[in-house]
């Protein structure tokens, strides 16, 4: 049997991703603020009638793992959830949520710009490209 994980697509795109997420934290530990809070903070400001559900499909994580960074960001008093039926509620920013949003998008536009600072447009469009491929041979 052969040791394949360092050619692995798999290995080396999570490799990859935990690198950037442990980077990211550290970027916004000043904030009080994950990532992925801080992603599900800019979906609800910038998609229209955001729930729960929609934030799990544009992060591609499970319903279980959104509801308790909702809560987390609820108990933050980032968000406020508008109950519309017994089991829909519409998710929206409170003050102290656009607030933070505020605070930290100098830092998180120069993190992004950061990870694909020497790459050109080509490879940027291509790497995109790739994940996507990816992605969808995940999904059939």
């Amino acid at each position: 049997m052969s040791y394949d994980l360092e050619s692995s697509i798999g290995f080396k795109i999570n490799q990859t991703a935990n690198k950037i997420n442990n980077k990211f934290n550290t970027v916004l530990q000043k904030y009080d603020i994950a990532p992925e809070q801080r992603a599900a903070l800019e979906i609800i400001k910038y998609e229209k009638e955001v729930n729960q559900t929609k934030i799990a499909n544009i992060l591609a994580k499970d319903k279980t793992t959104i509801s308790r960074t909702l809560a987390s960001l609820e108990k933050k008093g980032f968000i406020l959830k508008k109950q519309i039926n017994k089991r829909t509620n519409l998710i929206e920013l409170t003050p102290q949520g656009e607030k933070i949003l505020e605070e930290s998008v100098l830092i998180v536009k120069e993190f992004r710009k950061k990870v694909s600072s020497n790459l050109d447009e080509n490879e940027i469009k291509k790497i995109v490209e790739l994940l996507e491929k990816v992605a969808f041979n995940m999904e059939n």
